[in-house]
């Protein structure tokens, strides 16, 4: 009966082994906007569970180094049938890493285990988890600092596949100060996952405020100004509320919502020519506030010239921040789908900014007819100058008859000064 009454004994230290078996793994879990994270370590293999999140998914790369230079990498993408693309891959600078035939640690894709870890339970996600396991790197002190990258465009099917450029890098430092009985196990939806706001709606309101406020709301003020001044004494009214109160707020509040979206996506600012342009643009939008204010306070200096150097730079300004504008919202619709890798601009958006580019220089081009009509206007305000309120920003419509020539009779020198004053011809002369 010995072996019998040993049996119990084995079976329990048996269960016991197995137990301290898996509680000697240690990992560690977390998730970014782009993508969740879960790394075990089991004797000495390390198991990786990636679960993108950011959409659309293109492909995500993890860097077992400091930096892209000289890494291993190890590049992970879905096929459009749910196959699923493991490619290792090496860093040779900033350019596409090369693919690496014979790595010095391999990586395996393994399916996922079952479980749900707590960092991920309230995360949203349409994308399954990928899973690999790689060797240990033993001589690697702190194999939890990795680099990653994050990219919208899905390549080819296959792994030597042509990779675009990522849309989003970082570093990762896992801890391993988690000791888990199992690998934390894979992302799924739960019922308190949502998305209260919809993914692009700081993008999309960030291109309809600037698109209005530059191509719609700045052109309008610049066409009262052109057309307006030889009708109304008020033009200058319109101009200054059209081009500062309602541009302003709704141009600011359209280049507010850039940064703020690159920041939400944790992506880099100034990293293409649309967002430097896009600050370039502005600046130069609130000099021409400053350089309008700064001709209307000097518009009472005596001997001013009625064409100033700083008032044709202000006209040429203004023209110049509507040409950009037009090219700057071009560049937008290609910046759309590039960075969101939703489909293009609708087409008819493409046409309306076309016809509109047309339509703006025709009417600005029909203003300056009257460019005739303004300078006679201005000639004869320059000798019937109305000192007031009203009357310094009015350009007189006709001139007005001098009040010496009533006075002819009894003062003939003063008469002939007054009609060659005015240039209207005096009622009559006394011969002198």
């Amino acid at each position: 009966m010995p072996p019998f009454r040993l049996s119990p004994l084995l079976l329990l230290l048996w269960v016991q082994s197995l137990f301290l078996v898996r509680a000697a793994s240690v990992g560690d879990s977390g998730c970014n906007l782009f993508f969740c994270l879960n790394i075990t370590i089991t004797h000495d293999v390390m198991t990786f569970e990636v679960t993108p999140v950011f959409e659309p998914f293109g492909w995500v790369g993890l860097g077992f180094g400091r930096q892209m230079k000289g890494t291993h990498m190890v590049v992970l993408w879905e096929n459009e049938d749910s196959s699923k693309i493991l490619s290792q891959r090496y860093g040779v600078g900033h350019v596409e890493p090369v693919l690496e035939p014979s790595p010095p640690r391999i990586a395996t894709m393994v399916s996922p285990t079952v479980g749900i870890g707590e960092s991920l339970a309230h995360t949203h996600t349409n994308y399954s988890t990928t899973t690999f396991q790689i060797p240990v790197n033993k001589t690697d002190p702190r194999p939890g600092q990795i680099i990653w990258a994050y990219s919208l465009r899905r390549p080819e099917p296959e792994p030597s596949s042509d990779l675009t450029g990522h849309y989003v890098a970082g570093t990762v430092n896992m801890r391993f100060q988690k000791t888990v009985p199992d690998f934390p196990g894979v992302l799924t939806e739960t019922e308190e996952s949502y998305e209260p706001l919809p993914r692009h709606q700081k993008l999309i309101w960030h291109g309809i405020l600037l698109s209005v406020g530059f191509l719609v709301v700045l052109p309008t003020g610049s066409l009262v100004a052109r057309w307006g001044r030889t009708f109304t004494p008020r033009w200058f009214k319109a101009h200054r509320l059209i081009n500062f109160g309602i541009a302003l707020p709704t141009i600011a509040a359209g280049f507010i919502l850039g940064p703020l979206a690159v920041l939400d996506r944790q992506a880099t600012h100034f990293a293409d020519a649309h967002q430097i342009c896009g600050v370039l643009l502005f600046a130069v939008y609130i000099g021409q506030l400053f350089m309008g204010r700064y001709i209307h306070a000097r518009r009472d200096v005596e001997g001013r010239s009625p064409h100033p150097p700083a008032n044709i730079l202000h006209a040429v300004l203004g023209i110049s921040i509507v040409v950009g504008a037009f090219l700057q919202v071009r560049s937008g619709f290609g910046e759309w789908s590039m960075k969101t890798g939703q489909p293009d601009v609708s087409r008819w958006c493409h046409d309306l900014l076309a016809a509109w580019s047309l339509i703006l220089p025709i009417l600005y081009l029909g203003g300056l007819a009257l460019l005739k009509r303004q300078f006679v206007q201005e000639q004869q305000q320059g000798r019937t100058y109305d000192d007031s309120p009203e009357g310094k920003n009015y350009i007189a419509l006709a001139a007005a008859p001098s009040p010496m020539m009533f006075e002819s009779e009894h003062e003939p020198h003063m008469a002939a000064y007054s009609e060659l004053e005015s240039g209207v011809p005096l009622l009559h002369r006394v011969a002198v």
